[in-house]
């Protein structure tokens, strides 16, 4: 299998990875509420303590999370995917600009709970482009933010 054919297949297989490790982490189907009592919920739930839970809750999910990631590069979404000091950051190749931004932030929500799993003081997770070496864009608690 050459590795055109190789990255295609990885290309393909990669959106349907997001969603199954995205459920995983927001708790999945078995945990839902009626939207009346969703609101009462989150109005009375500390934002960090909540995000602490998730982290917690969702621990058993890092050797996916590290396949997940290891599977981006060698499907060439991504070249580098490393957290040196603390700062996280992925260096995004063109494939990746061809997914919806729903995927694309699936794609950063995985990413970043595997560092902020593995060292809290982890705020966001840098997104640079391939080619120009720019930053574009970055993910965090208050999601997935692109530069357009």
């Amino acid at each position: 299998m050459t590795n055109n054919t190789k990255n295609l297949l990885w290309l393909f297989f990669i959106p349907f990875l997001v969603v199954v490790v995205s459920c995983k982490q927001d708790g999945g189907d078995d945990e839902q509420l009626d939207q009346s009592n969703t609101e009462t919920v989150i109005n009375k739930v500390d934002p960090e303590v909540a995000l602490q839970e998730r982290i917690e809750g969702t621990k058993h999910l890092q050797e996916q999370r590290k396949v997940f990631i290891d599977g981006m590069i060698e499907g060439g979404l991504a070249t580098r995917i490393e957290n040196p000091n603390g700062y996280p950051y992925i260096y995004v190749t063109q494939p990746f600009y061809l997914l919806t931004q729903s995927e694309q932030a699936s794609m950063m929500n995985a990413i970043w709970y595997y560092f902020i799993t593995e060292d809290r003081d982890v705020d966001m997770l840098t997104i640079y482009d391939n080619d120009t070496g720019n930053q574009v864009g970055t993910f965090g608690r208050k999601g997935l933010l692109i530069a357009e």
